[in-house]
Parts: structure tokens; sequence; C-alpha cells
């Protein structure tokens, strides 16, 4: 009986040791599972403030877009202003090469009769 007794002991503490050992694994999984998640939401939080950063660089990127567009209107009209104001110019003188013209031809005249 004692054998018994004795056998009966040891599986009970082996037993013992295996449902510690069981306990200890299972803490340590659910420990892990605990970690995953948190880096988890660690990531989902990181990926959403990477998400709205990069919403606010876009809207940025299409102010500065039309920003340039507007200055590229404008340079656009100040040339055509610059065309505009050159060829003005250039019947201008023509026009006043024309008046001096006749102004000699009257002075001429003028000369001419006295």
């Amino acid at each position: 009986m004692d054998t018994e007794k004795t056998n009966v002991d040891e599986k009970m503490s082996i037993l013992e040791k295996s449902i510690m050992n069981l306990h200890t694994k299972t803490k340590d999984i659910r420990d892990e599972i605990i970690n995953h998640a948190s880096q988890q939401k660690t990531i989902e939080k990181s990926s959403a403030g990477l998400l709205k950063q990069t919403k606010i660089e876009y809207e940025n990127i299409s102010k500065k877009e039309i920003e340039i567009e507007d200055i590229s209107n404008e340079i656009s009209r100040v040339k055509i202003d610059n065309l505009n104001t050159s060829s003005q110019n250039e019947l201008l003188n023509k026009k006043l090469n024309e008046l001096l013209g006749e102004l000699k031809e009257k002075e001429k005249e003028v000369k001419g009769e006295e």
C-alpha cells in the first residue's frame, strides 16, 4: 500500500508540476497577446497619424499648385501686356516719324515760299 501511495504521490507531484508549468505558459501566452494587441493599437494610431499628415501635405501641395498656376497666369498676362505695349510703341514711333517727315516737308515749303 505504501508503494501505491508513493506512486500516487509521485504522479500527483508530476501532475502539480505540469499544472504549474501549464499556468506559467498560459500566463506567458496571455502576456504576449496583450503585448501584440498593444503594439497593434500603437501601429494603428501611428498609421492614422501618418494618414492625417499625408492628407494635410496633399492639401498643401494642392494650394501650392494653385499658387503656381495663378503666378503662371499673371506672368502670361504681363508678357501679353508687354507685347501689346511694344506693338503700341512701334506704331507710335512710326506715326512720329511720319509726322516728323510731314513737318520737314512743310518747313521746306514754307522756306521755299519766302
